[in-house]
């Protein structure tokens, strides 16, 4: 009998089921990556979507990036008039990109855009540092010596664009600021 016939068939076959194996768990992890996106949305997402990194890199883009921030705000949240010339919506609104925003005010007459940004999932602070700019952040204590995260800030094309953090942690951000830089920080 010609064993190594058989042997090598034997190796062949299993040769190719861990070599299927293989091509198997390169395929599995390919589609479980994380997406370009961040936090498992589309890989490519339209430069009009509304999504955290839109909203950041259209605040520094001057007048015609915060109109883009504004149309944005008002085709994700039913916004409703507060205070005077004010618009406002509390959240959860889910943005293109997976992100969920808690809440967005329009403020009418200084020109003030805020908006939350929920924890999870969680934004980075240093990836929206590294969209506006140039924003330097600092830790913000009150009276009471309690730590509300840190706030980074910067200047550009007319207007002041801050985010926060979390607390304690740095980890996420939670809110997004802009507001005109003839204006007085609201």
């Amino acid at each position: 009998m010609n064993r190594g016939c058989g042997s090598s068939a034997v190796a062949r076959i299993v040769a190719f089921a861990v070599l299927a194996s293989i091509v198997c768990i390169v395929a599995a992890c390919g589609s479980a990556r994380v997406s370009g996106s961040g936090r498992g949305g589309p890989d490519k997402v339209s430069t009009d979507a509304v999504t955290v990194e839109n909203l950041l890199r259209w605040s520094v883009e001057g007048s015609a990036g915060i109109d883009k921030v504004l149309n944005g705000l008002k085709r994700t949240f039913e916004m409703t008039p507060v205070g005077v010339q004010g618009l406002g919506s509390a959240g959860p609104a889910k943005l293109a990109d997976g992100y969920i925003l808690s809440f967005a005010t329009i403020r009418g007459l200084s020109g003030a855009i805020d908006i939350g940004v929920k924890e999870e999932p969680c934004y980075s602070p240093e990836r929206a540092a590294g969209l506006v700019g140039g924003a330097t952040g600092k830790v913000e204590l009150d009276a009471h010596m309690i730590d509300h995260g840190k706030t980074y800030t910067t200047g550009k094309n007319g207007f002041y664009v801050s985010f926060a953090t979390t607390d304690e942690t740095y980890r996420c951000v939670k809110s997004i600021h802009v507001w005109p830089m003839d204006r007085k920080e609201p």
